[in-house]
């Protein structure tokens, strides 16, 4: 069959079929080429290209086309599901051909590579059709002397589940039939005797001890798991199943047999033991992206997708392929009127026509009307790059806008680290500045340190318009030290590129900053280990403004508020969905993660609360001007207000380091009074501790400090002290009076002296 791109060399006949009578299958191949997917048409192959344009459904075919056909069949799926596979039809009327999407064909590619695959799309979207229509094909087509389990939730869908394979193996043509009158016709098992083949249906068991021995009895190549985090039990099913499963995946490995597993459902309950299980699951496999198709063969993805997964002991080879309606081909009427028709609200709702996973009985800390906005704001990623080291970024952006939006606008990126051995994720979430949209996101697993320094120091060479702000737990230090050695060696500031205290206190230790002012030539080269520990967001877990607590108090409502319909990436928004509140503090829940909502958190985190952001080259104006068209009046109300607000902490910034400079007390005078009108128009934010008095004060003790100097320097000169104008030769004698006109007013615009 053809997978790969190189597998059309395998097969020198094979063709892409687009004379083919199922247009949706034309339709996704065209998709896949606007993802920018180059592996982009094997749905479409057919390695026999004399069956092109033959009806397999004709009355008038030839004992040799009917042979070719069935041929087909057994060594290209694409060619099933294109030409043969049909849906019975609901309440009469004939069959219809099975419509290619994302879902099922990702489905099939992701069986037929032997992954491990969670399909999770909403209701009466066709999900357990699809894998119907997959073991149909393999078991009248595809394999002999095998045993296919299902295990369901409840008899009714077991039933269920029956009837849609014998319904479908009713439609295939009467000479691809399988199926005779010795074969077993009951609600539970379907054979095909004449290849030995069997499909047996389970359901769980309420007990623990049924549990282990129903799945211990499971023992097949190819088992397939419906609506798993509604079964009780499922944890000790599923891992015995497995378990038993071992021998007979390694009989049909050995035969070139098929295998694997699937899991189908909707979203769950992450506060019900069996929905936290699977969740976790979920949770830790490789978030699906059709790039996977571009792999050049199965080692390379398997590398691919374990890269891009999580497990205790390394990544694990499982894809979460989860997708919502328009995914789907849907649009939001059809969505409206399912939702009518199911009278469903709440998490039932969100569960069945959202994919959001729930916990009643834990509450998500952001309102309801948040949650239903950030998730709605999923969207496909308009471009999957993988580096030469196999790390994949997910881009929101189209590939050929990519080079120039990136010139010419201004990002923040945020990365939370980790060990990067299959536990927790390091992450990194790209921002743009002026939109406050995350066009770019990524998950990095199971990898080598040294090299992945090595790839995030390409972001910074790459694009002079990124700012980063990095976690500096677990391996952030060891990263930033790399990124130390190597940033100034290619002629770029750390100081300038990376979130750092000496720029965040240039208030209090202002002789630390005006140090990092002076330009690199000309610097002590030791200022990079001096000062290297102040390098990264180094996360607190008690209260003030670098707490955790701060980051999911303040910096995440405001965050969601302002951003709620731009967050685009499905991991980042299932996590900030997950986040519950136990015990009067914020966190995932148990089994899942939060590292790509830390790493959103801190870009928020730093164009919020970040001082002195033009050192880093961010403009603090334009910070969100570019979302008002598109925000609600409400919104757009509320960020004229915002960046009101900006602008007067900026002018009261720049006010207090000219105040710290003054000389003349009755500028200064005037200075202090600007800066108390000022502060009276500035709203503080809860959990803002700011201090006008204190601010007057340093400055005062920063001018008797400069002063001292002053008069030291001149006392060892041996010059006499005359009055500050013999100091700063710059300025005129004191009785000159001030130094030049006022510029600016008292009004409310805030502008003060210069």
């Amino acid at each position: 069959m053809i997978l790969f791109a190189e597998d059309w060399y395998k097969h020198p006949r094979a063709i892409i079929d687009m004379k083919t009578s199922n247009d949706s299958f034309i339709r996704l191949a065209g998709l896949y080429r606007k993802m920018g997917v180059v592996n982009n048409a094997f749905c479409l192959a057919l390695l026999n290209p004399d069956l092109q344009g033959v009806d397999p459904f004709a009355p008038d075919l030839t004992l040799e086309e009917m042979a070719s056909i069935a041929v087909e069949i057994a060594n290209n799926p694409w060619y099933f599901m294109r030409e043969i596979a049909r849906v019975p039809a609901i309440g009469g009327g004939p069959a219809t051909p099975l419509l290619g999407n994302r879902g099922n064909v990702a489905l099939f590619w992701s069986f037929f590579n032997h992954i491990m695959t969670f399909l999770i799309q909403i209701r009466q979207t066709g999900k357990s059709l699809n894998t119907d229509m997959l073991m149909v094909l393999l078991m009248n087509f595809m394999c002999q002397n095998t045993d296919i389990n299902l295990l369901t939730k409840d008899d009714i869908l077991r039933r269920a589940n029956i009837d849609r394979i014998k319904n479908i193996m009713s439609e295939l043509p009467g000479y691809l039939q399988q199926r005779g009158k010795d074969d077993t016709n009951n609600g539970e098992v379907v054979t095909v005797n004449s290849l030995n083949n069997k499909y047996k249906t389970h359901v769980p068991q309420s007990s623990e001890k049924g549990a282990y021995k129903l799945g211990r009895g499971l023992t097949s190549p190819i088992f397939h798991i419906d609506e798993a985090p509604f079964q009780p039990n499922i944890e000790i099913a599923m891992g015995s199943a497995l378990a038993a499963t071992g021998a007979a995946v390694d009989k049909a490995k050995a035969n070139g047999s098929p295998y694997g597993t699937v899991i189908t459902t909707t979203a769950g309950k992450k506060d019900d033991k069996d929905g936290k299980f699977v969740y976790k699951l979920v949770s830790g496999a490789a978030v699906w992206t059709e790039k996977f198709f571009d792999a050049r063969n199965a080692d390379e993805l398997e590398d691919m997708v374990r890269k891009a997964s999580r497990g205790e002991h390394g990544g694990v080879y499982r894809v979460n392929i989860t997708l919502n309606h328009r995914q789907l081909g849907k649009d939001d009427k059809w969505l409206r009127q399912k939702l009518e028709e199911a009278t469903v609200s709440g998490d039932d709702a969100n569960r069945d026509y959202f994919n959001m996973w729930t916990s009643g009985s834990q509450s998500n800390p952001l309102p309801i009307y948040i949650l239903e906005a950030i998730a709605k704001s999923v969207q496909d990623v308009k471009y999957t790059e993988i580096s030469p080291e196999g790390y994949i970024t997910r881009w929101y952006i189209e590939e050929h806008e990519i080079e120039e939006r990136m010139r010419n606008g201004r990002y923040v990126f945020g990365m939370d680290t980790s060990e990067a051995s299959g536990g927790d994720d390091i992450s990194l979430v790209l921002l743009d500045v002026e939109t406050l949209e995350v066009v770019a996101g990524g998950t990095y697993n199971e990898t080598n340190l040294i090299t992945f320094c090595k790839w995030v120091c390409s972001w910074f060479t790459r694009w002079d318009t990124t700012t980063g702000i990095i976690e500096r737990r677990s391996t952030g230090g060891m990263l930033m030290d790399y990124l130390l050695l190597m940033l100034p060696s290619l002629g770029i500031d750390p100081f300038k590129r990376i979130y750092n205290r000496v720029v965040q206190e240039y208030d209090e230790m202002p002789d630390r900053f005006k140090e990092i002012q002076v330009p690199m030539t000309r610097r002590d080269q030791d200022v990079y280990v001096r000062f290297k520990k102040t390098f990264g967001f180094a996360t607190s877990g008690g209260l003030g403004q670098n707490s955790r607590m701060e980051l999911y108090s303040t910096t995440l409502q405001l965050a969601a508020k302002r951003s709620m319909n731009f967050i685009q990436d499905k991991t980042l928004i299932d996590q900030i969905t997950g986040l519950i509140t136990k015990n009067g503090r914020i966190d995932h829940e148990d089994g899942s993660h939060d590292d790509m909502v830390i790493g959103w958190l801190l870009t928020h985190w730093l164009i919020t609360k970040g001082k002195q952001l033009a050192f880093y080259g961010i403009d603090q104006r334009r910070i969100g001007m570019g979302i008002s068209s598109q925000a609600s009046d409400e919104y757009a109300a509320e960020l004229v207000f915002r960046q009101e607000q900006e602008r007067l902490r900026m002018e009261m910034d720049e006010l207090g380091m000219d105040l710290a400079k003054e000389s003349d007390e009755w500028v200064v005078m005037r200075m202090e009074h600007q800066l108390r009108m000022l502060n009276k128009l500035v709203i503080r934010e809860e959990g803002e501790v700011f201090s006008l008095d204190t601010l007057i004060a340093k400055a005062r003790e920063q001018r008797r400090e400069k002063l001292r100097e002053g008069k030291n320097g001149m006392r060892k000169a041996g010059v006499p002290y005359r009055g500050i104008e013999s100091t700063f030769t710059d300025l005129p004698p004191v009785n000159a009076g001030m130094r030049g006109p006022i510029k600016g007013s008292f009004g409310t615009a805030g502008r003060h002296f210069r």
